[in-house]
């Protein structure tokens, strides 16, 4: 590597961390902003009724210290982008560029340990979404009224369809914690045919998730056998001590909706889109074409911001922000507003390739776009 690489990879590392630190704390105050009344609510949990200022500052800080990797997935094209604009606006603001072309190297040279970089810094992306965040999704589903409390609220489920044509009914469900299974207070299952007549009913004190065998351990488990219209006696109640089906922990939360789907590693939504059945059938594709396509509209972005300013002119260097600003902007808003597009495909034939089509259409439109910035770079 060049001197001169290592001089401007240096600058945008540092930029880069500097971005990172200042857009996040930004989010994070803007956040704090919106949601003060939540986050200065007492705890309503009697064992959390003594929590001193000092408690509810610490709180505040594991929630959004908790928080911060799902953060940065969201901004992680735009920290890449400010820090690549940075670093070579000060170039050109102090005439560096100048010196840097008279000696025989061009403008796309300059940018392109920026852009290695910025493709580089992608696989932090795709560690944070595959490891960090399934293994605290727990955590980060938790709103801001409940930080003080280490799992999230617990919630009824109502009429749930199982892949036996049966309705779940929860009274409580409690979703799986660090170390804690899901579990369901007051379970009630009733059963029925191809008919959707009934045919019997489970209930249950309490069930508690197994992973390991794919069921549901209940306590005091009861099955009541429902009589036809063509039976004229009844079998006796007897006691079950699993319930098995489709409905997992994983499919309550995408029943409930929420951002549930993008905490899910890819190898887990695939898992589920193979299941007949599935909940949020749109939402786990929207997910997995996003996870494809936003390491590419990351390296867009740079692509889009390291043309725009670039020149060997520092008076034009304010036109050059609103420049990248501009197209950045653009950019971005067209993948928010294709990403709300995937949610609703024009008919039911269209649900399988619709969140691809419209996850795909950014880096249609941009990527030649960015190219042809490139090639007109004046150098």
């Amino acid at each position: 590597m060049k001197i001169l690489d290592r001089y401007i990879l240096v600058n945008f590392i540092r930029n880069y961390l500097i971005a990172f630190l200042v857009l996040i704390g930004l989010y994070i105050a803007l956040d704090m902003v919106f949601n003060f009344d939540d986050l200065i609510e007492p705890p309503k949990s009697a064992a959390n009724m003594n929590l001193t200022v000092f408690q509810a500052i610490l709180d505040i800080i594991a929630y959004y210290a908790y928080q911060t990797p799902l953060i940065f997935v969201y901004l992680s094209g735009m920290i890449a982008v400010v820090g690549a604009a940075f670093t070579l606006m000060r170039l050109s603001r102090f005439n560096e560029l100048t010196a840097i072309m008279a000696a025989g190297m061009s403008l796309r040279r300059v940018a392109l340990p920026i852009i290695l970089a910025g493709v580089g810094l992608n696989v932090i992306l795709v560690l944070d979404q595959e490891l960090l965040i399934p293994r605290i999704a727990y955590k980060l589903i938790r709103k801001h009224e409940d930080m003080h409390t280490e799992t999230p609220k617990s919630f009824t489920v109502q009429m749930m369809q199982d892949d036996h044509n049966g309705l779940l009914c929860a009274a409580r469900y409690t979703p799986p914690a660090d170390g804690m299974p899901a579990t369901i207070d007051f379970l009630d299952v009733n059963m029925r045919d191809e008919n959707s007549l009934p045919c019997g009913h489970i209930k249950a004190d309490r069930a508690v998730w197994d992973d390991s065998a794919k069921c549901w351990r209940l306590t005091n488990g009861i099955y009541t056998q429902v009589l036809r219209p063509n039976e004229n006696r009844i079998a006796p109640d007897t006691p079950v001590a699993t319930y098995k089906s489709d409905i997992t922990p994983d499919e309550i939360a995408l029943w409930r909706g929420g951002q549930y789907v993008a905490l899910l590693p890819t190898r887990r939504i695939d898992q589920l889109l193979q299941r007949p059945k599935s909940y949020g059938v749109i939402d786990l594709l929207r997910a997995k074409n996003l996870r494809f396509t936003q390491p590419l509209s990351n390296v867009i972005l740079l692509l889009l911001a390291a043309p725009s300013v670039l020149t060997r002119e520092p008076g034009k260097l304010r036109l050059a922000a609103m420049k990248c600003l501009f197209l950045c902007g653009l950019c971005l808003g067209t993948i928010f507003l294709t990403y709300q597009l995937a949610a609703t495909p024009p008919t039911a034939t269209w649900i399988l390739f619709w969140p691809a089509l419209m996850a795909w259409i950014p880096i249609f439109i941009f990527g030649p776009l960015s190219a042809l910035l490139l090639d007109r770079l004046k150098t």
